[in-house]
């Protein structure tokens, strides 16, 4: 099919009930599916990306432009695939009651009977663990995101957790009879909301490939912190901000929930060395964890590494946790400066704990390997429990 977009629009607005954090968001739609006729219809799809708190699909509320609504508490609105299979690597498909774990993406194709394999290598790149979900629609009727209209069209997409309106999703295109038009693998985009609103600006076209989301690149060349009672002094440098226009300093005491601390304008230097700080004033009466969200200028961000300080002399020192990302073994290296017991414990991003081991730490050099094996492509947390103190650090499984 050949359809002309110029535009598309998509805005998501968070009411007060629900944290942005928690919110799943839309991050990228197929709108012109690969294949021919209605098979186009049937490849097309939606990607999400949950927020902090896991999801139960069942809790989805979706309202579509064409073909029906996902509904909540609907325990047939998927089904198992009986076309083709994606390919990535990191790929798990669930059905109705599945639970999508924080901070993870999850796609949503429009019919049951896909014929496309599509690949989705660089969305496990990316993430490290895709979900996919497909509709109990074996022949959708009618494409759900593509217009056959030369006319000018609107259709909106509403998005609503556990019956809250969690957001919003406007998106708009025009099409014109003469003009460029679109091609199987048109895909659009949307950065993270900023005010509540998501702005892509058109599609990009990877084929039947992996859809590519958008993916800052940190410029961090350096993060520390350094207690002084009572406060922390955090210090970072960039070597090349490009469009970062603003540091969100995160604050936590446990390593798994953050809030937001305070802020610091990037000066926007592009090539050049910059320097910034930052002080919490504390009190600090224990460990406490730092990270930094990077925000760019489209309303994209990333998170540094998270950072550690701790108020008098700690025991411990984490040297290296490697390999990161890791596959069936994770080695910890660290330093102690006294006999000490110690726990070891893998963490989901809940802060559920999966796996625990504990040992003794001797002065000086210290390693012990953890097997990891068993756990499914994902994001976690290793945290050591010694005396009244913890380390925290976050890996990858592939």
């Amino acid at each position: 099919m050949k359809h002309v977009y110029l535009l598309l629009f998509i805005a998501c607005y968070v009411p007060l009930s629900l944290h942005a954090q928690q919110c799943p968001r839309i991050v990228g739609i197929m709108a012109n599916g690969c294949g021919t006729g209605i098979q186009e219809s049937r490849n097309e799809f939606i990607v999400l990306v949950n927020g902090s708190v896991p999801l139960n699909v069942n809790d989805l509320n979706i309202i579509l432009p064409s073909n029906g609504a996902i509904m909540p508490s609907n325990d047939d609105d998927f089904a198992a695939n009986t076309g083709a299979v994606p390919t990535g690597g990191c790929i798990s498909t669930v059905d109705d009651g599945a639970i999508i774990p924080p901070n993870t993406p999850f796609v949503i194709f429009m019919s049951n009977l896909v014929d496309v394999v599509y690949d989705f290598s660089s969305l496990c790149e990316q993430y490290g663990a895709v979900y996919l979900l497909y509709r109990n629609l074996l022949e959708p009727p009618l494409p759900t995101f593509l217009s056959q209209s030369n006319a000018d069209t609107i259709k909106t997409v509403t998005l609503a957790v556990n019956g809250v309106a969690a957001c919003y999703a406007n998106y708009t295109w025009k099409q014109q009879v003469k003009g460029q038009s679109s091609r199987d693998g048109d895909f659009y985009r949307f950065p993270e909301p900023v005010d509540g609103k998501s702005v892509s600006n058109g599609f990009v076209n990877n084929g039947c490939a992996s859809p590519v989301l958008y993916q800052n690149s940190n410029p961090l060349s350096g993060f520390t912190a350094t207690y002084t009672e009572p406060s922390v002094q955090l210090n970072w440098t960039t070597a090349m901000e490009l469009d970062a226009v603003q540091f969100e300093v995160n604050k936590s005491i446990d390593g798994y929930n953050f809030s937001n601390a305070g802020t610091v304008q990037a000066q926007g230097a592009a090539g050049s060395l910059s320097r910034y700080s930052y002080i919490d004033p504390g009190p600090v009466l224990r460990r406490t964890y730092y990270r930094l969200r990077i925000i760019d200028r489209q309303g994209n961000s990333v998170y540094s590494r998270t950072i550690s300080v701790r108020a008098g002399n700690s025991g411990i020192t984490l040297n290296n946790l490697y390999p990161n990302p890791v596959t069936d073994a994770l080695i910890v290296d660290w330093t102690g400066t006294n006999s000490v017991k110690t726990q070891l414990s893998i963490r989901s991003l809940g802060g559920k704990i999966l796996q625990t081991s504990t040992v003794t730490t001797v002065p000086g050099f210290n390693q012990y390997r953890l097997n990891t094996a068993q756990l499914s492509p994902g994001q976690y947390f290793l945290s050591m429990d010694y005396e009244n103190d913890n380390i925290v650090e976050v890996f990858l499984k592939r």
